[in-house]
């Protein structure tokens, strides 16, 4: 028995990593008001996520795209609140209220709700920002307008890279 050829040990080194939504992407709504999901992002999604994403309202003014695994373990989480209490219904509302389940196409596009185009203030632009285990979509106006408004510096993030050993 000869070695494996270091080509196919790094297929297969690739093939076994998990992806993450990273990066940002400056894209356009058709006609249709369709977002193309940068392929990126499309290879990063989990097979069992059936190219299927959930999208809702950000706590910003943006959209959040959640892979369906990762929509399963929020609603986990939010079902773990008392329905009870005032607030806590409150919240969960405001968070699964705007929820649509999204399959991209073949071209890889999503049809996204004229309601949260509205809340988002998106008309044709769209700047797509990969958040590790979901995506955020903005209107790029309101994303320059966000992250001028912060006006945060390396050292604003000190303690919190500290946190988690970064």
């Amino acid at each position: 028995m000869g070695e494996i050829p270091t080509f196919l040990c790094a297929m297969t080194t690739m093939e076994n990593l998990k992806l993450s939504f990273t990066g940002e992407y400056s894209n356009s709504l058709d006609q249709k008001h369709r977002l193309s999901i940068p392929a990126k992002f499309r290879k990063a999604l989990e097979p069992i996520n059936d190219r299927t994403f959930v999208i809702t309202r950000g706590f910003d003014s943006c959209l959040i795209l959640y892979p369906v695994t990762e929509w399963n373990q929020v609603e986990e989480q939010l079902s773990k609140l008392s329905s009870i209490r005032g607030q806590h219904r409150t919240f969960v509302r405001s968070i699964v209220r705007h929820a649509t389940y999204l399959q991209y196409d073949s071209q890889g596009r999503i049809a996204i709700p004229d309601s949260l185009l509205k809340f988002a203030s998106v008309k044709k632009d769209v700047s797509v920002i990969g958040m590790i285990n979901k995506i955020e979509l903005w209107a790029p106006e309101l994303l320059d307008s966000q992250d001028s408004a912060a006006n945060v510096t390396a050292n604003d993030f000190e303690d919190l890279a500290n946190e988690i050993n970064f």
